[in-house]
């Protein structure tokens, strides 16, 4: 037992100092691949929700159904032109914002198909997110020319309000009563109160904040300036630490899962974060096609929009590492 005891104090101190002077580098090739469903076209968004994985094709205007449990494309969805800013999965509802169209489409997952269209305006870059609950569909609309109003609908389609946020807004998250924005043109969090629309806190975070995951009692946010992680706590509205990922630059994603937290960037498809002690424990790299992330059906989803797959990684083929306080 004290042989035993030793060894475990001296790889937890190994582990310390390995993740704190230098992220453990992996090649893409090492990751635990379990399937590439191909898709053809530029996948890209995914949504987790009625039993399926929900991948949008911007290229082919349409967003395709993964059936996990045969890995295999259940059903090709027309959408309208270009869909983007991800896939927002509701209680009822699949809904799709269109970057060329200008559109809202709902999906009625029981009969693969779009069964509402709503005229909207949204900026044309595709970097952001739609968050659903019961009283409606959230996302940042673009008619001041500066993304700079959160857009509350209901789930007919109707105009319930549209509050003024932070400049350059982009993604929208639902989380602990509490509905959160992510500003990259101030360099802020914004919470609100769903039922009043009032602005509850502006949290500081690096800059260019983009991608955010709700989880592990936290708000994490993905940074594009330096490819950090930043932790909020919401019970305080506080930043909780700074994660240092190392993956700068458009684009990427963040999911959380299984006791961690997952990034993916241009040319590292996937950082893991170890969700109690917000530290880096691998990094897989060397490719540049895949860069949107989620976690479902105990496992990891990553398009590669290179090569028209989607990728699903069991987490349990991954090192695992002995960590501590």
């Amino acid at each position: 037992m004290a042989i035993l005891a030793i060894l475990l104090m001296f790889c937890c101190a190994a582990f310390a100092q390995q993740s704190t002077d230098k992220i453990p580098q992996h090649d893409v090739s090492d990751l635990p691949i379990t399937a590439r469903i191909h898709t053809s076209g530029n996948p890209d968004w995914l949504g987790i929700g009625f039993g399926f994985v929900w991948v949008s094709v911007p290229k082919n205007n349409e967003i395709v159904r993964i059936d996990p449990k045969h890995n295999a494309v259940k059903a090709r969805i027309a959408v309208d032109e270009e869909p983007c800013y991800g896939i927002g999965v509701g209680r009822t509802w699949i809904w799709v914002l269109n970057c060329k169209s200008q559109t809202l489409t709902r999906i009625d997952p029981e009969k693969d198909k779009v069964d509402l269209r709503v005229p909207v305006s949204i900026a044309p870059e595709g970097e952001g997110s739609i968050a659903v609950d019961d009283s409606g569909v959230w996302f940042v609309g673009n008619e001041d020319g500066h993304s700079s109003t959160l857009v509350h609908l209901s789930p007919d389609g109707g105009t319930l309000r549209k509050i003024p946020v932070g400049r350059e807004s982009a993604v929208v998250n639902l989380g602990f009563g509490s509905v959160w924005v992510t500003s990259s043109g101030e360099n802020r969090i914004y919470r609100l109160a769903p039922d009043s629309g009032n602005i509850v806190a502006r949290i500081d975070v690096a800059a260019k904040p983009r991608f955010t995951a709700i989880g592990a009692g936290s708000v994490w946010v993905l940074s594009q300036s330096d490819g950090s992680v930043t932790r909020i706590n919401p019970a305080n509205n506080t930043v909780q630490s700074v994660t240092p990922a190392g993956v700068p630059g458009e684009g990427g994603d963040i999911a959380i899962g299984g006791a961690y937290v997952w990034v993916s960037a241009a040319g590292t498809p996937l950082t893991r974060i170890s969700s109690q002690l917000a530290r880096v424990l691998d990094q897989y790299g060397n490719y540049k096609g895949a860069d949107a992330i989620r976690f479902g059906f105990n496992s990891v989803w990553i398009s590669d929009h290179g090569k028209g797959d989607v990728w699903r990684i069991d987490p349990k083929g991954l090192p695992i590492y002995i960590t501590k306080e």
